[in-house]
């Protein structure tokens, strides 16, 4: 049973890992215009944001597409 349920933790984990990277993607390309070829694009993006307002951001596409699902 415990195990059970920590299968279950952990597949809500990354499904929310996904939603939160998909959201930055989409981010980015709202940002920038165009979509991101490079794991660096992004990296130097997200350090020149705020940390409050992406996260808001990021949070808020992700709560977006959880009640949409």
């Amino acid at each position: 049973m415990f195990e059970q349920n920590m299968d279950i933790a952990g597949s809500e984990s990354k499904s929310l890992r996904r939603k939160q990277a998909q959201a930055m993607l989409d981010l980015f390309e709202v940002d920038r215009g165009r979509a991101a070829v490079t794991l660096d694009e992004i990296k130097e993006w997200a350090a020149s944001q705020r940390d409050d307002e992406l996260c808001s951001r990021v949070e808020g596409l992700v709560s977006q597409s959880s009640s949409g699902s």
